[in-house]
């Protein structure tokens, strides 16, 4: 099979990290890797594998209805183009790797003749949009990927009944011995200015608005009242959207303002994850409905006790009180709660630690993501997938 997993865009986030991660693990598959020229393709080519690149085009809502008319003919102009590449490329199917991805490679689907996957690893709009998008999936898509339960909820329509699979993202399962990990600690702590015997929390992810980032600096603040010696590393950059950068900046005034220059550490975006979960004593997610939340995979797979909140794909994630901890969404006091609890409880905190090593390392492995891939390819083109209800929505969870 060659499938061509087409990016929209040459950035890279959670969507990309997780894209290029099953790509290079599918072992029935020949992944081709179509994306503008940039970070992407840079990093695809350094893991060694093929790719395409293809001229960017970018829409943007907008409520001006020239520029609306303008961006929609250049959208059906950028869809047109990928759709005569990807039949002169010879592909068996395409793998949209978003709902925007999806919606360039179904445009001309009458032309290129292939079956279509959207992988959806965002909340899907809802009202007007949404229903219009549900509607175009059920005229081009063969399959729609959800990340997660909460996902697959968000698509959920008449016009894609039967055509849900849900596949949760994976991770690699890389270890790292008690040495290796000391080192590791020393080495980055060191490297981010951080005493060795504080207790260091990390938020790791994209810098913006959902990501709630701020209830995080909230929590630090209540904790540096106790006199704690504590730190708390930001991990990411403000990308894709100006809001995102005005965020930064609040972030980093709210610091200021609360006089926690000396516990929190911007560090920017940086490709070791998991080291820095190695490093960190526990890893928070604040998000506002995170989708699905690899890092607290990425961190459960390191013995890095975890606290989320409680919405989005999380609670399929994390066990409540055995793999994790997870508190409502906004509440600082419940998240300030939930790290009392986990650092000041020796055993509460090997408990966490133990029981999310063994659920990342059962539930959540690429491997695992790469083969419920595969699977879905393999239906699709024995003609078993595309709109014949073969798995309803109840069913779906045999990929999991």
């Amino acid at each position: 099979m060659r499938i061509a997993f087409y990016n929209h865009t040459s950035a890279i986030s959670g969507a990309e990290i997780s894209l290029m991660l099953t790509a290079k693990h599918l072992t029935k598959a020949h992944p081709i890797l179509f994306a503008p020229e940039g970070e992407l393709l840079q990093k695809a080519r350094s893991e060694g594998l093929e790719c395409v690149a293809l001229p960017s085009y970018r829409a943007r809502m907008t409520k001006n209805p020239f520029l609306l008319i303008v961006y929609v003919m250049g959208m059906l102009w950028a869809g047109w183009r990928l759709a005569r590449l990807m039949k002169k490329s010879r592909v068996d199917l395409i793998h949209a790797n978003s709902i925007r991805a999806g919606i360039m490679a179904g445009l001309f689907r009458w032309y290129h003749q292939l079956p279509v996957v959207w992988h959806i690893r965002d909340m899907p709009p809802q009202g007007i949009i949404g229903k219009l998008i549900k509607r175009f999936a059920g005229y081009t898509a063969q399959a729609l990927i959800g990340i997660s339960e909460s996902v697959i909820d968000g698509i959920k329509h008449p016009a894609v009944e039967g055509r849900c699979y849900l596949v949760h993202n994976g991770v690699e399962m890389q270890s790292f011995d008690s040495e290796n990990k000391q080192q590791i600690r020393e080495k980055i702590r060191l490297e981010l200015s951080t005493p060795p015997d504080a207790q260091v929390l990390t938020i790791i992810g994209q810098i913006a608005p959902w990501k709630r980032q701020e209830d995080a600096i909230e929590a630090m603040a209540n904790l540096v009242r106790e006199e704690r010696n504590i730190v708390l590393w930001i991990v990411g950059e403000a990308k894709f959207r100006l809001e995102n950068e005005r965020y930064l900046d609040s972030l980093q005034e709210k610091v200021a303002s609360l006089g926690l220059e000396d516990h929190v550490v911007f560090t920017g975006y940086r490709e070791d994850v998991l080291e820095i979960c190695c490093a960190a004593d526990l890893l928070l997610l604040c998000s506002d409905q995170e989708p699905f939340g690899r890092v607290i995979i990425e961190a459960m797979s390191q013995g890095t006790p975890v606290v989320g909140t409680r919405g989005g794909g999380v609670p399929e994630i994390i066990e409540h009180g055995v793999s994790g901890l997870m508190y409502e969404i906004g509440d600082a006091a419940g998240l300030t709660q939930c790290i009392h609890q986990i650092l000041s409880d020796e055993t509460v905190r090997s408990s966490l630690s133990r029981n999310g090593e063994i659920r990342a390392r059962d539930q959540f492995s690429i491997t695992q993501t790469a083969r419920k891939v595969e699977d879905i390819y393999q239906l699709l083109l024995k003609g078993k997938g595309a709109g014949t209800g073969l798995i309803e929505r109840q069913q779906a969870k045999e990929f999991i």
